[in-house]
């Protein structure tokens, strides 16, 4: 047998046949390629997507899989978590060879879109309709978070726009329990339509007024 067509690095083909001389078999040859024992290698890990909306990433959820041979698991999504974030089962993933253990299998979250907030980062941005007498003369408009309703202060000559910060009301931090990013409320002042005779001609005294 020609060993030479057999690139070993750091392994001279003469000693190979010398090696094999001494050995049982095949088990020999690869004993004295590789040592004594089975070759062991960790199982491949495995990622999937998995989306949430973001109610269950405030809150926390659970879901339920099933593995291939049929086995109930049920998973912890930790409140907090953001598209990206990942959720690791160990030992879930691929086969272990030869004894070896089993890779991982690795939830990649992804948070859906919502009809009302949007996440910045860390931080919750909402859009706070106001109209236009409170915009002008100040007063109160009720914001909806993700805990709740809250009343928000809006100061006279609101501008259309204007962003105010609400400290803690935003979404949990993953794994800083008690811990709250903010939300970011920005007005958006509706103007009135379907004025009277009367209403709009006092418009039109406050514009000749005014300029």
């Amino acid at each position: 047998f020609d060993w030479s067509k057999w690139v070993v690095e750091g392994v001279d083909p003469k000693d190979l046949g010398r090696d094999i001389k001494t050995a049982s078999g095949f088990s020999g040859f690869f004993e004295a390629l590789f040592g004594s024992g089975s070759f062991m290698r960790k199982g491949q890990d495995i990622s999937r997507d998995i989306e949430i909306s973001l109610e269950e990433a405030f809150e926390g959820t659970t879901r339920i899989l099933r593995t291939k041979d049929n086995r109930r698991l049920e998973v912890k999504i930790p409140r907090g978590a953001k598209t990206g974030s990942k959720v690791r089962i160990k030992g879930e993933g691929g086969t272990g060879v030869g004894g070896g253990l089993n890779g991982d299998l690795y939830l990649r979250m992804h948070v859906a879109k919502h009809p009302k907030f949007k996440l910045d980062g860390d931080n919750v941005k909402v859009t706070a309709p106001i109209d236009l007498y409170t915009a002008i003369l100040g007063g109160e408009v009720e914001v909806d978070t993700l805990k709740g309703t809250l009343r928000l202060k809006i100061p006279p000559e609101t501008q259309n726009d204007k962003t105010f910060r609400l400290k803690g009301q935003g979404m949990p931090k993953l794994n800083k329990p008690g811990v709250f990013s903010d939300l970011y409320v920005a007005v958006s002042v509706r103007l009135p339509q379907n004025l009277s005779r009367e209403e709009r001609l006092l418009f039109e005294e406050l514009r000749d007024y005014r300029w």
